[in-house]
C-alpha cells in the first residue's frame, strides 16, 4: 500500500485530504501543520509521497521541501497551494517539486498524481512477481538438497535452454522435469512450493503459474 504524509496549516484541509487518500487505499502515516513538521515526519516515516502546502506560518512549505530534498533528492513531494508568490515560485523551480496541485482539492488530480509517481509500471510489477516466484522455487528445491537443486537447473538448461527464472513464463518446463525426477513425490513438492509462495499466491499471474504446475 502507498504511504503518504499530509502537511497543511489548516487542520480541516489536512483531515479532508487524509480522508480522500485513505478512502482510495492510500495509507496516511503522518499529518503535520508546518514545514518543520513535514521534514521531521519525512525523516521519521520515509513515506512514498508527501503532500505539502506552500503558505504556512513560521516554517512554510519552501522550508519543508528544502529539508526533504537534502535528505532525499528524489523524494516524491507534491506541493498544494491556492496562491503562490513570485518568490515562492522561483524557489520551487529550484527545488523541483514532483507536482503542484492547485486548491481547492480535485480528487481525480490527486489520484492521478499518486499513481503516476508511486504506482509501479506493469513491467516493474511483473518483474517483482517473477523474482519472488523464482526465490520461492529456489527455496523449495534447496529444501530437497543442493544436488536436487543443481539437477533441476541443469535439466532446465539442457532440455529447454532456460533458467529457473524463465519458468515463470514457462511453468510447463518445470512441471515436466519435476514430475520426471520425483514421480510420486511431486505433490509434496507442490505443497512445499505453495507454502513458500503463500504471500503472493493470491495474485492472478502467480495463481496461473501454480495452476499449470498442478495439472
Amino acid at each position: 500500500m502507498i504511504r503518504a504524509i499530509v502537511v497543511d496549516d489548516d487542520k480541516d484541509t489536512v483531515t479532508l485530504f487524509s480522508e480522500i487518500l485513505q478512502s482510495n487505499n492510500i495509507q496516511v502515516v503522518g499529518r503535520g501543520y508546518n514545514g518543520q513538521e513535514a521534514a521531521f515526519l519525512y525523516q521519521k516515516l520515509k513515506p512514498d509521497i508527501i503532500f505539502l502546502d506552500v503558505i504556512m506560518p513560521v516554517f512554510d512549505g519552501i522550508y519543508g521541501i528544502t529539508k526533504i530534498r537534502e535528505m532525499n533528492p528524489d523524494a516524491n513531494v507534491v506541493i498544494t497551494t491556492n496562491e503562490m508568490t513570485i518568490n515562492a515560485q522561483i524557489a520551487l523551480n529550484k527545488l523541483r517539486p514532483s507536482a503542484i496541485i492547485k486548491e481547492p482539492i480535485d480528487v481525480n488530480e490527486i489520484l492521478k498524481t499518486v499513481n503516476r509517481l508511486c504506482a509501479p509500471s506493469a513491467d516493474t510489477e511483473n518483474q517483482m512477481k517473477k523474482t519472488m516466484v523464482t526465490l520461492a522455487l529456489k527455496n523449495t528445491l534447496l529444501e530437497l538438497g543442493i544436488q536436487e537443486y543443481d539437477k533441476v537447473v541443469s535439466l532446465l538448461q539442457k532440455d529447454y535452454n532456460c533458467s529457473l527464472e524463465d519458468c515463470f513464463e514457462n511453468p510447463e518446463y518445470l512441471r515436466n522435469i519435476l514430475k520426471d525426477l520425483f514421480g510420486e513425490s511431486y505433490p509434496d513438492i507442490l505443497n512445499s512450493l505453495s507454502g513458500n509462495m503463500k504471500d503472493i499466491l493470491s495474485q492472478q499471474s502467480v495463481k496461473d503459474f501454480f495452476h499449470v504446475l498442478s495439472t
